[in-house]
């Protein structure tokens, strides 16, 4: 199959890089850049370094030419073959399964949480429950951990993630699920201190407008002394955790599974989460540096990974493909996994904004309308909601819709939804948001309507026992297998 990926030009200076300057000159420089990629080779952006880079010696020009006469010998192929279109599909048959990525597993479990801010709580609750079951059935000891070959989360889902998997001094997880809540209960009202002064609003704003809302000190100071100097490497689990670099306008991904080719990604677990967690306007943003083996330094500039991936079950599952394809097995079989996405909860239904409301914003509007931050909402919701909405069609498309389950609550209200009223009685009531959810019917989210919709009778609550079996039917099977030397 043809496969292209063309550099559509990360060389760009000042205001070429615009996105207004409408100047006769400015735009006839553009029609240039676009006649000079053409010549440029085919490329594709190395996520270790933000930079495009070549993949092989062909032009985007010739890359081009060659895709046209496959899209011209496609179009005759259908139009000479229309009949027999119906009957191909039919007889399609799922890929067949790719080899082991573990050696004694059957199946790739995966755990994906949102990012959210205090709003992490309510996964904090699922993920209570789901260790809670699972220790029913395998003792006290056991941890999520132990069951999911790689955990991935955004913001305060990355934090979550480095909690469960970050080893104590006796080699176990530093954190127990249940442990979680007790964390953001304590340290909330400190990362995200409330005035309750009556100018507090308007001292937040205009501090909002000259800097970050909280100075993050206090999230740096809690995270460095919990996690110490843990390195990615050092995980109990595979984990991957999105941030995303302003230096080069491109995201960064600190996984576990890429450590071999990127070892300058190997950073503090500290740092990893004070960068995915670094939301604009609501923290500083972070900087910190690497060095690799060869001594070689990198340098990260970061912010909070909910602006390329505030839901990054579908960055996991990309990163245990590379991980199969480097091995040379098939990077696309879905049905081997079995993926729990866990949401932080949605204002859906409280319908927020409006577009006559909206038409009337300005900068100031964008950010501040409301009491909170609609430009930060609308592209970290956006973005969670088309990884749903993908994933959730290929899972049904490869009929193993049984393997994918995602819990969101949309009915958010007022102080319920936003990311750092971190209040005593606020957090305590997104804790009783995350029980009542265990009772709500599994839902997916109607891309028609953006609303989640029950898609049978089974509650979460329900379909979580359902999946603490599966995970300790599959420890075990990993167990078993490894003592009889398979």
């Amino acid at each position: 199959m043809f496969k292209a990926s063309a550099d559509m030009g990360d060389t760009l200076t000042g205001t070429l890089s615009s996105v207004d300057v409408a100047t006769k000159e400015n735009l006839a420089n553009l029609m240039k850049v676009g006649e000079e990629i053409l010549k440029k080779p085919v490329s594709t952006v190395n996520l270790a370094t933000g930079v495009f880079e070549p993949i092989d010696k062909m032009t985007n020009e010739k890359a081009l030419r060659k895709l046209a006469k496959l899209i011209s010998i496609e179009k005759h192929r259908r139009a000479t073959k229309s009949a027999h279109l119906f009957t191909d599909m039919v007889n399609m048959q799922t890929p067949r399964s790719p080899l082991q990525l573990l050696a004694h597993g059957s199946q790739i479990t995966v755990l994906s949480i949102d990012g959210g801010g205090i709003r992490g709580i309510i996964p904090g609750t699922i993920l209570a429950f789901l260790e809670s079951e699972l220790q029913k059935l395998d003792g006290a000891d056991a941890r999520l951990a132990d069951y999911f070959d790689v955990i991935s989360g955004t913001s305060t889902g990355g934090l979550m993630t480095a909690m469960l998997a970050a080893p104590n001094k006796q080699n176990r997880p530093l954190f127990s699920a249940n442990d979680i809540n007790d964390f953001y209960l304590e340290n909330c009202p400190k990362i995200f201190p409330q005035h309750g002064s009556p100018f507090a609003s308007a001292a937040n704003l205009v501090k909002t407008l000259r800097g970050p809302k909280y100075d993050g000190k206090f999230l740096h100071s809690i995270v460095k002394e919990k996690l110490g100097d843990t390195r990615l490497h050092q995980t109990l689990t595979n984990i991957v955790i999105p941030t995303f670099d302003i230096k080069w306008l491109q995201p960064t991904i600190f996984s576990s599974f890429d450590l071999k080719n990127n070892p300058s990604t190997n950073a503090l677990l500290s740092d990893i989460c004070i960068g995915t967690s670094a939301a604009p306007t609501y923290l500083p943003a972070h900087y910190f540096e690497t060095k690799d083996p060869s001594g070689k330094v990198r340098d990260f500039n970061l912010i909070d990974g909910g602006v390329a991936a505030n839901n990054p079950t579908l960055v996991a599952i990309s990163e245990v493909s590379k991980a199969i394809n480097r091995e040379g097995m098939n990077p696309m079989e879905y049905g081997r996994f079995l993926v729990l996405s866990l949401g932080t909860g949605t204002a859906k239904s409280e319908e927020k904004y409006d577009a006559e409301e909206a038409a009337k914003w300005g900068l100031l509007g964008w950010l501040t309308a409301d009491n909170s931050t609609p430009l930060v909402d609308v592209f970290t919701q956006a973005s969670a909601d088309m990884v749903d909405f993908h994933i959730s069609t290929v899972f049904q498309g490869l009929n193993s819709e049984e393997n994918y389950l995602r819990i969101q609550d949309d009915t958010l209200t007022g102080t319920l939804s936003s990311v750092d009223v971190a209040t005593k009685e606020n957090l305590e009531n997104l804790v009783k948001v995350g029980e009542e959810l265990l009772k709500k019917p599994v839902s997916r989210v109607n891309m028609a309507t953006g609303v989640f919709e029950p898609i049978n009778k089974m509650t979460n609550e329900e379909a979580l026992r359902k999946l603490a079996k599966l995970l300790s039917r599959e420890k075990h099977l990993r167990e078993a297998n490894s003592a009889g030397g398979n």
